[in-house]
């Protein structure tokens, strides 16, 4: 799995997290979202990342499936609160930030092609219905 250092205003930080091509970083409020991709073809995941200003890791999630292929783009910001985008399955996604932490059963809150490491609390809550892939 590809590593990155974490830069934040031009200053290394030694802090690494997974994935290799940095998409997009939006700094909100006192918090920092990153959208990292893998950068392996025809199976490339979506990697988001939820960082408080001591760079903590307050909530992560990532987008992909098996044999799916994945471009970011198109990412809008829709104050207060949220991030669109597109990645995979001809979706708009729809990334909602949370003033505070929220009550989430794992496995049952988040769209298919979403995965999250085991949590009852969120930070954010992602939206979108992606379509099944077609193959030829």
């Amino acid at each position: 799995m590809p590593q990155s250092e974490i830069v934040v205003h031009g200053k290394a930080t030694a802090k690494r997290i997974n994935g290799a091509v940095l998409e997009a970083a939006i700094e909100w409020h006192d918090y920092y979202l990153a959208f990292v991709t893998d950068d392996i073809p025809n199976e490339d995941s979506l990697r988001i990342y939820l960082f408080n200003s001591s760079l903590t890791l307050v909530d992560s999630a990532t987008l992909g499936a098996m044999y799916s292929t994945g471009s970011f783009g198109h990412l809008e910001l829709l104050p207060p609160n949220v991030v669109r985008f597109e990645f995979f399955g001809g979706t708009t996604w729809e990334l909602e930030l949370l003033a505070h932490n929220e009550l989430a059963l794992p496995l049952l809150a988040d769209p298919k092609g979403v995965r999250r490491p085991l949590s009852f609390h969120r930070r954010f809550r992602i939206h979108g219905h992606p379509k099944p892939e077609s193959r030829p």
